[in-house]
């Protein structure tokens, strides 16, 4: 096993060393290991890693670690914290449930070791992952932070006054001053959530990962040479400095653009005209919303859990069922910002666009639901679906919602039947017209369906937020398509998906 900078394995011979690691962690069945580079994306997976989590190498290398941490956990910035803490230190440790390959979760710390350069600039990561029991991991309960006060606070660093934009851990935009963004020309508050290398163009060779773990190991500001990644504005010189709350907690970065006429109109011989931004306002403001909402939350969620491990006893019964109660709703609520992000990142996030194999698509969804279909004998008939040039993450989450419901929602001594075919007398205009049948209990309210977070009368006990149709129509028309359903009773349901090709620039700029 090789890889850029230093390698895990000491030898003169690469390959005796890799033979060696390979032969050393076959010994020892609850260690694995993996490679990532500066941004978290796992660069090579380990055939003990594979043997430890299920997954195969094909399916996780490019994707980023955090696609393996449960989903109310995947976009925390405990495991970024986690890697600027090995970049400045030399090691950190961080404990998470991973998901496996059958989707159960298994609790592993995680060792990280950074991987540096002849120029010392870290380019990667060694994860040691060790699974370490069955527990869920704890939950960290941090205090809550304005860090719009934080990025504010270093300002005052600054001898002038500059413009600045604040960075969070995962590289998205988390504040700005109007005067950056009048440098950018945008709107402060549809740029929230962009990342930052989509809006800001570094005049070197260096990408913006590399960059915040150079700040993090630096004692002093980074210098920078910037410009705005879609106009044709100056090149300006910037500084970077790391964010940090109390205790010397990493939070993000701040960028300070040296000072120049911020006041002054843009000239229009020298910018060109403003591209729409991939995200409207209103979404900006549901996830900066959501993440507001989930530190107050987790807080209240650990003084329940602190208050009935410290009281419970000594509760009467009443005050025990109105503690569980409590309980019960900070979890669906946490359920609830989960799936508000869910639906405004299908929107914003960029495509990664590649050519699929539907079938293989949907072969990876049974697989992932493999325990669900086998706990109730579901049955499947699966056409010959063809190709689609799509989001293959995205198409993933659509039709493993689908085959979620009509698992779950099944009819009562019924066993789940699915049926899955294209219609190609339908197609137009290069569209594939996917019928999509079940036999589960139908849909009461065809014109509530598709809004997030209505559930239908008298299912208040099914699991889910009523999020699944809604996110699985955003992905269908994020494909040029659309989401509806033709028909649907107490037998069953038939949804018709269209689906078309996604271009380049689909994988570049989010609509």
């Amino acid at each position: 096993m090789t890889s850029t900078g230093r390698s895990p394995a000491d030898s003169n011979d690469p390959s005796v060393g890799a033979a060696a690691l390979t032969l050393l962690l076959e010994q020892i069945p609850d260690a694995a290991l993996c490679l990532l580079d500066s941004a978290g994306v796992i660069e090579q997976w380990h055939s003990s890693a594979e043997r430890l989590l299920g997954h195969m190498a094909a399916q996780v290398e490019g994707q980023r670690l955090e696609t393996l941490l449960p989903e109310e956990r995947r976009f925390e910035a405990e495991l970024p914290q986690a890697l600027f803490e090995a970049s400045s230190r030399g090691r950190a440790r961080f404990e998470a449930a991973l998901i496996t390959r059958i989707g159960q979760r298994r609790l592993c710390t995680l060792d990280l070791c950074p991987r540096t350069n002849d120029n010392d600039d870290v380019v990667g990561f060694i994860v040691l992952l060790r699974a370490t029991g069955p527990r869920g991991a704890a939950d960290a309960v941090n205090a809550n932070e304005n860090l719009l006060a934080a990025h504010r606070l270093n300002l005052t660093r600054a001898t002038d006054e500059p413009a600045w934009i604040g960075i969070d851990l995962a590289g998205r935009i988390a504040g700005l001053g109007e005067s950056a963004a009048r440098w950018l020309a945008c709107d402060a508050e549809d740029t929230l959530g962009r990342g930052i290398a989509v809006c800001v163009e570094l005049r070197n060779d260096a990408s913006w990962p590399v960059i915040f773990h150079r700040a993090v190991r630096s004692a002093a500001p980074i210098s920078l040479d910037v410009r705005p990644a879609s106009t044709a504005a100056p090149v300006r010189t910037a500084r970077l400095l790391p964010l940090r709350g109390a205790g010397g907690r990493l939070n993000g970065f701040t960028l300070l653009i040296e000072v120049f006429d911020a006041q002054a109109s843009p000239d229009p011989d020298t910018i060109s005209p403003r591209v729409p931004l991939d995200r409207a306002s209103d979404r900006a403001g549901v996830i900066a919303a959501a993440h507001d909402l989930r530190e107050p939350l987790r807080k209240m969620q650990h003084n329940a859990r602190q208050l009935q491990t410290a009281e419970a006893p000594r509760m009467s019964d009443d005050g025990r069922k109105q503690l569980t109660a409590l309980r019960s709703a900070a979890d669906r609520m946490q359920n609830m910002i989960g799936g508000m992000l869910r639906l405004a990142r299908i929107d914003t996030a960029a495509a990664q666009v590649e050519t699929l194999d539907l079938n293989t698509v949907v072969d990876d969804v049974r697989a992932d639901l493999a325990l669900l279909i086998e706990e109730h004998g579901a049955e499947f008939e699966i056409e010959r679906l063809g190709t689609i040039r799509g989001d293959g993450a995205q198409l993933r989450a659509l039709f493993q919602n689908l085959v979620d419901n009509s698992i779950r929602y099944r009819r009562a001594q019924a066993t789940p039947r699915i049926r899955i075919r294209v219609d190609s007398t339908q197609a137009g205009d290069a569209a594939t017209i996917i019928h999509y049948e079940d036999n589960a209990r139908g849909i009461e309210s065809q014109a509530l369906a598709f809004q997030p977070f209505r559930r239908e009368a008298g299912h208040a006990g099914d699991h889910g937020m009523g999020i699944g149709l809604s996110l699985c129509r955003r992905i269908c028309r994020r494909h040029g398509g659309d989401l509806r359903i033709e028909h649907t009773d107490a037998t069953g349901t038939r949804f018709i998906l269209e689906l078309r090709n996604l271009s380049e620039q689909a994988g570049s700029d989010a609509d």
